[in-house]
């Protein structure tokens, strides 16, 4: 198959579109019973099954954060067939720096979000290392800790030195953000990301604070812009079909890759060739 429209962002080419992890994780945004199901049916030999037809559909890469069975299941693929995925990493929300991890439980049982995010985030560098180790070209800040970045007049503190712990790692720095002020913040040279995700739907969800100012910022964006929820968890109008919802998202202001969800091969089967086409119309 011919190779799939692709992007390369400081020397690393991925494909436009990229495997999304969140559901084969147990990060289903459905329900907590959801995400028990699939962590306990999920195990790192199917990921790998889907890894491995998604690479037959010509997708070369994932997105996922630090996680022990998306490493697992990469190293599986790489078995499979030959052919390692260009793992576009984020950081982990439920890591914390060594010694600190009771801490953090403690913080988020007793609802300090704030305080379990700051802890979460002091594990940068840690993390940073690790996913070199495991082979990851990039690392995105979490959304969960850029949401939440310490601001002082504009200015996100400490976000440029975060960008330059990820870089001193030998890996390409970027962020992942559900709101668009913030992702546009990032965007900014003096932070020196190099790759942004964000929500984009057609049907606005989690979209923040609305789809319109998302869109209106997303299309001033100088960095690429990796679209993520783009078939919004499944929580789209009814009469919103795959094909429509993967077309809108592919066509949105400043969107240069998707990175969808899939779970078994006949969703692979279904939704990129519809992202082949579409890219293939945009980029050429």
């Amino acid at each position: 198959m011919a190779a799939f429209p692709s992007l390369t962002i400081e020397g690393v080419t991925i494909s436009r579109a990229i495997c999304g992890t969140n559901a084969l994780l147990g990060y289903s945004h459905v329900s907590a019973g959801r995400d028990a199901w699939a962590r306990e049916y999920f195990t790192a030999q199917r990921i790998a099954r889907v890894f491995a037809h998604c690479q037959e559909l010509g997708v070369n890469a994932v997105m996922g954060p630090l996680h022990t069975r998306l490493i697992e299941a990469l190293d599986e693929t790489a078995r499979l067939t030959g052919q390692a995925m260009v793992w576009v990493a984020t950081t982990a929300a439920d890591r914390a720096p060594a010694g600190q991890l009771e801490a953090l439980r403690a913080a988020r049982a007793a609802g300090r979000s704030d305080e379990a995010t700051a802890i979460s985030r002091a594990s940068l560098a840690e993390q940073a290392a690790e996913l070199k180790a495991a082979g990851a070209p990039f690392c995105l800040l979490h959304g969960a800790w850029a949401d939440s970045w310490p601001e002082d007049g504009g200015h996100l503190l400490g976000c440029a030195e975060a960008m330059a712990q990820i870089r001193a790692a030998g890996l390409v720095p970027g962020s992942s953000c559900h709101y668009a002020h913030r992702v546009a913040q990032l965007d900014e040279d003096a932070y020196g990301a190099a790759v942004l995700a964000a929500p984009v739907n057609r049907d606005g969800w989690y979209m923040r604070p609305s789809q319109g100012e998302a869109l209106e910022r997303y299309a001033r964006l100088r960095r690429p812009l990796i679209a993520i929820k783009a078939l919004a968890c499944g929580k789209f109008e009814p009469e919103m079909d795959v094909a429509s919802n993967l077309r809108w998202a592919a066509a949105a202001p400043g969107v240069e890759a998707i990175a969808l969800g899939v779970m078994v091969e006949q969703e692979a089967d279904q939704s990129l060739p519809i992202l082949r086409a579409a890219f293939a119309e945009r980029y050429g």
